[in-house]
């Protein structure tokens, strides 16, 4: 006797066949696409020159902010410096783009990133350390022909802030913060916004001219130096700048002065902002010259150290 062995129902099989479809149709897409399942990922590619550079200042941050994070300081002064410090180079690593780190793989699943560690026992001294080194090594970096204008205003800006802070703490320390000698020079030319800054050093030299001319023996004579100094470098950028003998040229004949003191103290600290400002469009091997003009400015007049990047805004 013929027995009917019935099918599965025809809501199932409705189903079954829109199963079906759907893992035929994704096997299509990931046939078109290239897309292999059973090989290893892409290499990690290389960093170019740029970008090494800018991982390393990024790592340099990233272990100046965890220093100062576990230093223990002698005292509250030092203590909220040193936490002033680290938040500074935290808003630098921000700035720079953070640490990059390579993507997992199969054969290291946690990859790290080389030159994080530091020690549990970190002190104030070697917080110090760490400034110093780090400003060092950004300072020649901003001279490499790989690193762009924008990238070279960041370093620029961290050297100044660094060793501003460097110069403070070994002070309360009393530590030489073994910092090099800015060598300032003038490059052949400089953009046209370097106007302020042409009149800034010619203002200063009238201050100091009738500062001279009101004193007497070596107070006199160092004015009278000091003068000289900014009025000679006041044409160096006004001839640079193509402003010397231009309707266009800022100085003037004489500069309305208040309090003398007080003014050319405000001058000062406007020297240094300028000098960083001609960093970004600068030729790389003109950039140290200008930014020791600015790290020289800032050793006068020290920027305010609770500004990551000071005199940029």
């Amino acid at each position: 006797m013929d027995r009917h062995i019935p099918g599965p129902p025809r809501g199932r099989r409705r189903r079954t066949g829109r199963l079906t479809l759907w893992l035929t149709a994704v096997l299509v897409l990931l046939g078109g696409c290239a897309i292999r399942l059973d090989v290893p990922p892409d290499p990690v590619p290389s960093p170019d020159a740029a970008e090494q550079v800018r991982q390393d200042a990024a790592i340099a941050s990233a272990q100046l902010a965890e220093l100062a994070g576990l230093a223990s300081a002698p005292d509250e002064e030092t203590s909220a410096l040193v936490a002033g410090i680290g938040t500074s180079a935290q808003a630098q690593l921000e700035a720079l783009g953070g640490v990059w780190r390579a993507p997992a793989r199969p054969e290291n699943p946690s990859p790290s990133v080389p030159g994080l560690d530091v020690p549990d026992d970190a002190r104030p001294a070697d917080v110090l350390t760490a400034l110093v080194d780090s400003a060092a090594t950004a300072r020649e970096a901003v001279a490499e022909p790989a690193v762009d204008g924008d990238l070279a205003a960041l370093l620029s800006g961290i050297v100044v802030q660094r060793e501003a802070a460097a110069a403070t703490l070994a002070e309360m320390l009393d530590l030489d913060p073994g910092l090099a000698d800015p060598a300032p020079q003038m490059p052949a030319t400089v953009t046209e916004a370097a106007a302020g800054l042409c009149r800034t050093l010619d203002a200063l030299a009238y201050a100091g001219e009738t500062i001279a001319a009101r004193s007497t023996g070596d107070a006199r004579a160092r004015a009278a130096a000091q003068a000289i100094s900014d009025r000679d470098l006041a044409e160096q950028v006004a001839v640079a700048a193509g402003l010397d003998g231009t309707s266009d040229d800022p100085r003037e004949v004489s500069y309305a002065v208040g309090d003398l003191q007080a003014d050319m103290a405000a001058w000062r600290a406007d020297l240094m902002p300028g000098w960083l400002a001609q960093i970004p469009s600068a030729d790389p091997e003109d950039r140290l010259g200008l930014l020791d003009h600015a790290r020289a400015a800032a050793r006068v007049a020290p920027p305010d150290l609770s500004q990551p990047f000071p005199g940029q805004g």
